[in-house]
């Protein structure tokens, strides 16, 4: 009896032991890191993080933002994430000189806890178009009233969720209202202010917030941070997000299938122009983009082709340079609610616009000219490809009978003089499968 009480004694307490370890533990906190314009790669980033933070045990997310802005989908796809997450959420605008520009706005007020770098802004939440106009002069007055009142309801309603200052949140919208830290933090906009990571997690320990579980204690103090990085996918997506790398994905791609018109068979221009033209309309699910102005790409592409195989004298070359330049300019939609909250985001550089679209339609046009030059050459393959070439008597030739090495080939030669066996001669002509020839010619000196 005694024995087996001692080992019940031991028993507990190597379970009290056990409970105040975990108990003593460090909290866990998955740490993410949004440094880009707001796609859906970065909306698919942060619903997995928040996925494996749930499953995974951990205490909480960290994110660090800096961004300019970005997609109105993705962004209203994030903040249902946030308010549906039963995972405490900080939201920490670093490092310093960072921002939460436009759609970052709405992110960062979306979080259980808003923080910001002391050196660090946030605002300017009106939605502009690409080149940084208002959206009436772009869409016309009513577009620009429906997006305007719209997104203001959509800050509004974050605001008052997460018990935040709605008036600002509105004139963020409204008026492009932009504060840094220390006045965000007056303003109520967000909940504290810290220079440094380990910083933002002293001061937010033990603090109370709301989440869809109902009311969480933060427990941040001396907390382990995992870093969760995005996917192979979530980073091929982030990377077709720039409106300029998919406008070279796209005419890269036409021109290595145009090279396989002009040149049928060579297979590698056309893989890899498939691949790239592929990868590049995988970035019109990413971005805005105008759906004209793919098909002024295309018709352009093929136009360029066409006079490789039809002469028109230019023209059609010509037009299908400005089709692709047109394209490179329209390639963005600017009239697009997914475009109105990045100013620069969306942009695409003065260097792909005009030089890209212009330079290939002058290499595709030179190719096309040496493809017909070289259509107008006479054969060299095939019967007259024989004609004039060097051949080896085998047998004696003569006007009825003889044999001949051509061509790594046994032929039957006939010649209107007799010739020598192991004469030097050449081909005539060919009737059929026999090879009439002749004594080849040697240069003599003087």
């Amino acid at each position: 009896m005694s024995r087996r009480l001692a080992g019940l004694l031991f028993l507990c307490a190597g379970a009290i032991g056990a409970a105040r370890s975990v108990e003593g533990a460090a909290p866990r906190w998955l740490e993410l890191t949004v440094r880009q314009p707001i796609t859906v790669a970065t909306q698919e980033y942060l619903a997995s993080g928040l996925e494996e933070a749930k499953h995974g045990g951990f205490d909480g997310v960290l994110i660090e933002l800096d961004t300019p802005g970005g997609s109105l989908d993705a962004t209203r796809a994030i903040v249902e994430g946030f308010l549906a997450s039963d995972v405490p959420i900080i939201v920490y605008v670093s490092p310093a000189g960072a921002r939460a520009g436009s759609a970052g706005v709405f992110i960062t007020m979306a979080a259980n806890l808003a923080a910001m770098d002391p050196a660090s802004n946030i605002g300017a939440a009106h939605p502009v178009s690409s080149n940084g106009k208002d959206v009436e002069a772009e869409a016309g007055k009513e577009m620009a009233r429906k997006v305007e009142n719209d997104t203001a309801a959509f800050a509004r309603s974050i605001a008052k969720t997460r018990g935040r200052n709605v008036d600002w949140a509105e004139k963020a919208v409204r008026d492009s209202v932009s504060v840094t830290a220390g006045e965000a933090l007056k303003l109520h906009v967000v909940d504290l202010t810290a220079k440094s990571v380990p910083d933002l997690l002293a001061d937010a320990d033990g603090r109370t917030v709301q989440t869809a579980a109902g009311a969480r204690v933060l427990h941040t103090k001396g907390a382990t941070l995992e870093p969760f990085s995005m996917s192979i996918r979530q980073q091929l997506l982030s990377l077709l997000a720039d409106p300029n790398l998919a406008a070279i994905l796209m005419l890269l791609g036409m021109a290595g299938i145009g090279l396989e018109f002009y040149h049928p068979g060579a297979i590698y221009p056309g893989a890899i122009g498939a691949l790239l033209l592929l990868l590049g309309l995988l970035a019109t699910e990413v971005i805005p983009v105008n759906l004209g102005a793919i098909i002024l790409l295309l018709v352009g592409a093929g136009l360029l082709i066409t006079e490789a195989f039809i002469s028109f004298h230019g023209a059609a070359g010509l037009l299908g340079a400005v089709c692709l330049l047109l394209g490179a300019l329209l390639f963005v939609n600017k009239s697009s609610p997914d475009y109105q909250f990045a100013p620069g985001a969306w942009q695409i550089s003065p260097v792909v616009v005009w030089p890209t679209p212009i330079a290939l339609a002058l290499i595709m046009f030179f190719v096309a000219v040496k493809v017909a030059q070289t259509r107008r050459r006479p054969s060299v393959v095939g019967v007259p490809g024989l004609i004039g070439q060097h051949a080896e008597a085998l047998t004696e030739i003569t006007p009825t009978s003889g044999e001949i090495f051509l061509h790594g080939e046994y032929w039957q030669a006939r010649s209107e003089e007799p010739v020598p066996k192991g004469a030097s001669l050449r081909v005539i002509s060919v009737d059929g499968l026999v090879a009439r020839v002749a004594v080849e010619k040697k240069a003599t000196a003087g």
